[in-house]
């Protein structure tokens, strides 16, 4: 088992990443978000550029380089043990960096996707990053983040015996997806796409529930009103003004 005990931000151990239900658990929360990048970059997708940042131990890196066969991938993180731990998992390129550094260790207008999971909240300043972010956007590229959807279920994780308590200290700055959207157009982004996605959570009842009725009734969990409320995170994807490819327009 290793864990950076120097990272606050970063609650897991590596034990309960690569266990066998870790990765599949990672692995559902990541899937949707890389099939939709295949899908939209279509036969370039093998070549895009990709730059992580807030790495955590490199899940999302490895699943791109070991499921799917990408290797032009980049990763930043300010601490340098999560960097240590995530290069066991994955041969990208991931530079020691601050979302608050000016500039970034990379180079400006390289990127065809940029990716933050689960990072946003932690910022004092989260607008930083979507105004940092695009001076490191190729042309046509795009940005992918994920923050923890606060709806009314998250809301009542604090009521005990019913809540699953959200025990990161470090979760400073947790906002309904309709700031995030309000910030990423404040910024000069369109939003391709946002959905509530990844896995039913935030109280003991309901998500078990609603997972096996979906289950059942063969019915997609993020795409149902009220129930995707429970949806762990809120996700968007954005473009900097850039005609979107076909099927994928952005949202107005």
């Amino acid at each position: 088992m290793d864990r950076d005990s120097e990272n606050p931000t970063y609650i897991h151990t590596t034990e309960t990443l690569w266990s066998e239900s870790g990765k599949k658990y990672q692995f559902e929360k990541y899937r949707p978000k890389i099939e939709f990048l295949k899908s939209h970059f279509g036969g370039r997708f093998s070549d895009i550029r990709i730059l992580d940042v807030g790495v955590g131990y490199g899940v999302f890196l490895h699943f791109l380089e070991k499921e799917y066969g990408l290797n032009r991938l980049f990763g930043m993180d300010p601490f340098p043990r999560s960097i240590e731990i995530a290069k066991n998992y994955s041969s990208a390129e991931i530079y020691k960096g601050d979302i608050r550094d000016e500039p970034w260790p990379v180079g400006s207008g390289l990127f065809d996707v940029i990716s933050s999971f689960d990072v946003v909240e932690h910022l004092e300043d989260p607008g930083g990053f979507f105004r940092k972010a695009g001076k490191y956007l190729a042309d046509g590229g795009l940005i992918i983040v994920t923050t923890p959807n606060k709806s009314f279920p998250y809301r009542m994780r604090s009521v005990p015996g019913f809540g699953i308590r959200d025990t990161n200290p470090t979760h400073i700055n947790v906002n309904p997806p309709r700031y995030w959207k309000r910030l990423a157009r404040e910024n000069g982004f369109e939003i391709v796409k946002a959905w509530k996605g990844e896995h039913l959570a935030h109280t003991r009842i309901f998500p078990r529930l609603f997972r096996n009725l979906c289950g059942v009734l063969g019915l997609d969990h993020r795409k149902i009103p009220l129930i995707n409320s429970f949806e762990q995170s809120f996700c968007m994807v954005l473009s900097a003004g850039s005609l979107p490819s076909a099927g994928n327009k952005p949202e107005r």
